[in-house]
């Protein structure tokens, strides 16, 4: 009864809204969540797409974006949506595996891509080519509109650490399904943290360390609570996606969808060039900072990675289970594909 209820609240709002779009362009505001803080490169890129989207529409579409969970914390966003207090959020499909385990095995399963512009392929070829991933947002209640990047997740500790071995025991943050196991496989201990908690986190000594970009060390001030820095990528994938309620979506024009459609993927280029420029540009102020860099040994990443469970074979086993095999076969096939495996 509660979700017939929230489903016709959600069809009553986005009937409003779209009378309202009819009408004088301000009538309506479509609220945005977003995870990230403002002057992050995802956060500059969206504050754009929000801008075209309303200047190409005559402000028939003005979206609002209130940031670092000012509506609401990164796990709270799906049932907002879902619920009709907002109308899009930017959040990682990764906080939720259960409901969304097709958009997070990409942002989840750790090291399985190590180049950015791997994502934007990724993501293109599977919103294109698999069925399930669209089916599997509007079972939720949304739509993806864009994919934003991040540059390669490192190692980012208090202390330094030279090994597989120097993992045992130190509390690691994590995210989803997946990347807990990553670090149980080193001897770590996984901690789930958002991200407006990583800074506390590891001044207070929540976590010892956290897989994190050089870019959002500086967009964070992380180095200010852990100095050191190892070249192995954790993880590296799409990030949070840019979502929309399908009533919302449904709501609008053709015109208004296509325009929407075109400038989504004018962003996800746009914030995958951006967030190299960031990476590239972040290095020298780390190091102004005090960051130090630190090799992984070869030999100790392949010794970690030959540890970590099977994942693309657990993630096919688990939606085979679903009924959702074929999708899943298709799935981890194209991200082969892309990384070259």
């Amino acid at each position: 009864m509660k979700k017939t209820t929230l489903h016709i609240a959600a069809i009553c709002t986005a009937a409003l809204i779209t009378l309202g779009l009819s009408g004088t362009a301000s009538a309506q505001m479509l609220k945005m969540s977003s995870q990230w803080t403002e002057n992050t490169p995802g956060g500059q890129v969206d504050l754009w797409w929000a801008d075209q989207i309303r200047e190409a529409t005559n402000g028939e579409v003005n979206i609002k974006i209130f940031w670092e969970g000012q509506l609401g914390k990164g796990k709270e966003n799906l049932g907002l949506i879902q619920e009709g207090a907002i109308e899009l959020a930017a959040m990682s499909p990764g906080y939720f595996p259960a409901e969304l385990p097709f958009h997070a095995a990409p942002n989840s399963i750790p090291m399985a891509m190590s180049e950015v512009h791997q994502a934007t392929e990724l993501m293109e070829r599977l919103l294109q080519e698999v069925p399930e991933f669209d089916m599997e947002a509007e079972r939720n209640g949304m739509k993806a509109l864009f994919f934003h990047h991040l540059n390669p997740y490192l190692l980012v500790c208090k202390e330094p650490a030279a090994s597989v071995a120097d993992m045992n025991g130190r509390k690691v943050r994590t995210w989803g399904k997946d990347m807990p196991r990553m670090v149980e496989a080193a001897g770590g201990v996984a901690v789930t943290l958002g991200l407006a908690e990583l800074y506390e986190g590891l001044q207070k000594g929540t976590v010892d360390c956290i897989p994190f970009s050089v870019d959002l060390m500086v967009s964070y001030k992380i180095y200010e609570v852990a100095k050191h820095i190892h070249y192995i990528t954790l993880w590296e994938g799409p990030t949070n996606a840019v979502w929309i309620s399908r009533a919302i979506w449904d709501g609008f024009t053709d015109e208004q969808r296509a325009i929407i459609t075109d400038l989504s993927f004018q962003a996800a280029r746009r914030d995958r060039d951006q967030v190299i420029a960031a990476g590239k540009a972040a290095i020298a102020e780390l190091e102004a900072q005090g960051v130090q860099f630190h090799d992984f040994p070869a030999e100790e990443a392949a010794k970690w990675r030959a540890a970590n469970p099977d994942f693309f074979g657990d993630f096919i086993a688990d939606m085979t289970e679903l009924g959702r095999g074929d999708d899943a076969t298709k799935t981890i096939q194209i991200w082969q594909e892309v990384v070259g495996n």
